[in-house]
């Protein structure tokens, strides 16, 4: 474990900085407009997005790719010391328009000084055969990292979601981006959902050690104003976690999580405090992360420690 420098998980930026050789700092750019449920009239957006679509700077979307990036480049520099970039195109889902398009923003991206790749944010729905070209093409002359909103590997709780896609097209998404291309595949998870068992923390982490997935990266599902969920949470039919379980049911997943995996972040951060309603924990951003850190060197665990290769 002392690959990890003292860390009982294996962090994103360790991966990152063993790859480019120094520390690199993510870009969130905000630039797709919509998502399937949200384009559908059939279809209802998923119970925990709001209007922004998860957006970390929701304000800045009127502004043009390059005044995100340069604007954000700033916040994330200062706060991260970092010399080096990748643009994260984050909100929304941004496979769904046209594939021209999106070429077009890795240009405009990757044409800025000490951009060396792209995290694009989709879903495992939203891969038409037409984008892996794209893919592959980025992947090789530059940096690629997909990050698929997995959420959950049991459909039960898609469902509850509202997410429009089930399972077995999360596990089709990723290993058709890993015989089509050589990008990272990541995938994000929501913790604290209805019928999640033990059992089935367990087997999410053997299901991904089972996959070709570089990193995942977690959140705990919180209450947002003027989302679905939020009407849930009145009615007394959603109650969140509080930190103490949710970290509980994160070491869980991360000791049976191949320690090959990279964790991108342990807990969500709610980005506007102003219209988070529950759990308050969320409001921190690293307090969960030391919480959940303090209770892995309390009980003498680590990531992959309950792994069996």
């Amino acid at each position: 474990m002392t690959a990890w420098h003292g860390r009982r998980y294996y962090p994103i930026s360790q991966y990152f900085k063993s790859r480019f050789g120094e520390k690199v700092g993510k870009i969130s750019v905000s630039v797709a407009e919509t998502c399937p449920n949200r384009q559908s009239p059939k279809m209802d957006a998923c119970i925990f997005c709001d209007e922004y679509g998860s957006a970390a700077y929701p304000f800045e979307r009127e502004n043009s790719l390059l005044e995100q990036i340069r604007s954000n480049r700033k916040h994330v520099q200062r706060r991260l010391r970092a010399k080096k970039f990748l643009t994260y195109f984050q909100a929304y889902t941004n496979t769904l328009g046209r594939i021209s398009a999106l070429e077009e923003r890795f240009q405009t991206a990757l044409s800025e000084p000490d951009i060396v790749g792209i995290v694009v944010g989709t879903r495992p729905d939203c891969l038409p055969e037409r984008i892996f070209p794209l893919f592959q093409e980025t992947a090789i002359n530059s940096y690629l990292m997909v990050e698929l909103g997995v959420q959950s590997f049991f459909d039960d709780q898609l469902e509850f979601m509202r997410r429009g896609h089930n399972a077995e097209s999360s596990v089709k998404a990723v290993r058709r981006l890993n015989e089509l291309t050589e990008a990272d595949i990541g995938i994000h998870l929501i913790f604290g959902l209805a019928n999640e068992s033990d059992e089935r923390l367990i087997a999410t982490a053997q299901q991904i050690n089972q996959l070709p997935i570089n990193n995942v990266k977690l959140h705990n599902l919180h209450v947002v104003k003027h989302t679905p969920l939020a009407n849930l949470y009145q009615k007394g039919e959603f109650t969140p976690v509080e930190l103490e379980e949710y970290a509980r049911r994160v070491i869980l997943f991360l000791r049976h999580l191949s320690p090959k995996v990279a964790v991108q972040r342990l807990a969500a951060v709610a980005n506007r405090w102003d219209e988070l309603i529950a759990p308050q924990w969320t409001r921190e951003k690293m307090q969960p992360l030391l919480f959940i850190e303090e209770k892995m060197a309390q009980a003498g665990v680590f990531q992959g420690d309950l792994h069996s290769s």
